[in-house]
């Protein structure tokens, strides 16, 4: 009998955790395949077209292709994409299955990372729930939708992986081998990717990280004088000397290949915003976070209701799981291993970095944009969240329960995230616009951006609708994640379309206008849009002038 409940009490939990991760894990991947084609944009389509164009290029930094923010697309979702370009379904399954395998890979790699760590295979587990939960509809957008940041994610994870694969606790000198070499791979990509990105996402909360853990080893000196030892052993100083030769290496050979493509502008020329508008700018950027955990509701919630008794617990409970871990570090920070510590400190240097840079400079343009698009704390988010997991032995009981309380809120609330009531019809409507341009035989057009790539995506590339800029000034090329072959006289040789939703209907006439552009001999409406088709490519053909009418003159008899 008392083996039965031994056995039962050491079983439940991990058929818990299990089945708690398999109803994560089918939301994540509904979302995933399902819902969010009802809100995919063109930034989420880009690692598909610029598949297409390296396959096209044969060059896996295409030429005229124009990269933005000084990012070089080395290791991203692209790679995963072309193998899909070559079997001729370049679409949105090829967008979906590729999300779906990185997000399955990090569950895994998250789980192998807390058991080297020496965590019990439930709370292995959990650290894969806890990131797969959607909080929010922004938090499955930006990571299971766009899932741009989840890469950072990811790389972190791998880091601190490999971290501990160096430690002095590994004693097999092949396994230390080969993190070391993995270890350097991983930093040149990255490096080579963006070194600014990487000096921001890593380097800082890297060096801000062991920071903290020597103030805080202050307090026992035998701590102390082994990280110290640690920080001047010969392997740590062999691989430190690697690391910045490997670093510099990274940064010279992303300047010689950026000499040599085509680059805009974007967030690196971000400038601090105005100490008049900075108050209201943080103030959104604080919105923007409590949007991004979920803990914002919307307009008219009824107080009294369940909704409203919903988002207030959700308002007053959700940042506690942000700041709990932290809160826990210094009474538990001799019972942590090295590696534990220096995760929850790596994790807090650069969520508190990024919030900072959201907050006082012009990242996002303006204060709209930083209350509704703070994706950029997306991986340090998921880092802390990991943290809950890490520290759990630690809580008080009674902020376990507050912890518990806010998951299981989360948990219970995530469906209506995961499969809102109008994403059918989204789909439907996209679905119906592309086979409508299909059905009139329309192959090649052009449109803003957000309006460009998705369908060119939607029709797994049989109508291909390339970006432009819509001004007064005229119709111009998009210079942003962008080609230039798009634009070239003979990138179409059959009917040009162009696709204008309502609010750029008058902008569009006058841009016709000032660049010269020959009339169009056909225009339909279709939903919210409204496609002018023209006899051939507009933008290498100039409006004729018609001949000046002859006066007649009448002389008197």
């Amino acid at each position: 009998m008392r083996s039965k409940k031994q056995f039962f009490k050491k079983t439940a939990p991990l058929f818990g955790a299990l089945f708690l991760l398999a109803c994560v894990i089918y939301e994540v991947s509904f979302y995933i395949f399902k819902t969010y084609r009802a809100y995919f944009n063109s930034d989420a389509a880009i690692a598909n077209i610029l598949a297409e164009e390296i396959v096209h290029a044969r060059s896996f930094f295409p030429t005229h292709w124009w990269y933005v923010n000084n990012d070089l697309w080395v290791f991203y979702k692209q790679l995963l994409v072309i193998p899909w370009v070559y079997l001729g379904k370049n679409g949105y399954f090829a967008h979906a299955f590729t999300v779906f395998f990185v997000t399955l890979f990090m569950v895994v790699f998250i789980y192998a990372f807390l058991r080297s760590l020496m965590f019990s295979r439930t709370a292995s587990l959990m650290g894969g729930v806890v990131v797969c939960v959607g909080y929010s509809p922004m938090y499955l957008r930006e990571l299971y939708g766009e899932a741009a940041y989840t890469w950072y994610f990811l790389f972190m994870i791998a880091f601190m992986f490999i971290f501990r694969k160096l430690s002095p606790h590994v004693l097999s000198r092949w396994t230390q081998m080969k993190a070391f070499v993995f270890f350097m791979l991983l930093l040149y990509l990255l490096v080579l990717a963006n070194p600014v990105r990487f000096f921001v996402y890593y380097v800082i909360p890297f060096f801000g990280a062991l920071a903290l853990s020597l103030y805080f080893a202050k307090d026992s000196l035998k701590t102390f004088q082994g990280a110290l030892k640690r920080l001047r052993s010969t392997k740590r100083i062999i691989i430190i000397c690697f690391a910045i030769g490997v670093i510099a290496i990274g940064i010279m050979a992303h300047q010689n290949l950026l000499e040599g493509l085509k680059v805009s502008g974007g967030a690196n020329n971000a400038a601090l915003i105005s100490l008049e508008r900075l108050p209201v700018h943080i103030a959104h950027a604080f919105l923007g976070l409590y949007n991004f955990i979920g803990a914002e509701w919307g307009e008219n919630v009824c107080a009294a209701s369940l909704e409203g008794g919903l988002a207030l617990m959700k308002f007053f409970l959700y940042p506690f799981v942000l700041i709990v871990p932290l809160l826990h570090v210094k009474q538990s920070f001799f019972q942590m291993s090295a590696t534990e510590r220096f995760f929850v400190f790596f994790s807090y240097v650069g969520f508190a970095l990024i919030f900072v840079l959201y907050a006082t400079t012009g990242l996002h343009e303006h204060a709209w944009a930083a209350r509704n698009n703070i994706r950029y704390i997306s991986p340090f988010l998921m880092m802390i969240l990991i943290c809950n997991v890490m520290m759990w032995r630690f809580f008080s009981l009674f902020m376990k329960l507050i912890v518990s309380l806010s998951f299981v809120l989360a948990l219970l609330t995530s469906w209506q995230y995961v499969s809102p009531k109008e994403w059918r019809g989204i789909v439907d409507e996209r679905i119906a616009f592309v086979e409508e341009l299909r059905n009139r035989g329309l192959h090649f057009g052009y449109a803003t951006y957000w309006d460009s790539h998705i369908y060119t995506v939607f029709s797994d590339s049989e109508v291909d609708i390339r970006p432009i800029v819509i001004s007064k000034e005229g119709i111009q090329l998009e210079h942003w994640l962008s080609n230039d072959r798009w634009y070239q006289k003979d990138a179409s040789d059959g009917k040009v379309f162009f696709v204008t939703d309502e609010k750029n209907i008058k902008l569009f006439h006058e841009g016709l206008l000032a660049s010269n552009m020959p009339d169009f001999i056909d225009s339909f409406q279709y939903g919210k849009y409204t496609i002018f088709i023209f006899e051939k490519n507009p933008l290498y053909e100039k409006k004729t002038a018609k001949p000046a009418k002859k006066k007649r003159i009448i002389t008197a008899p």
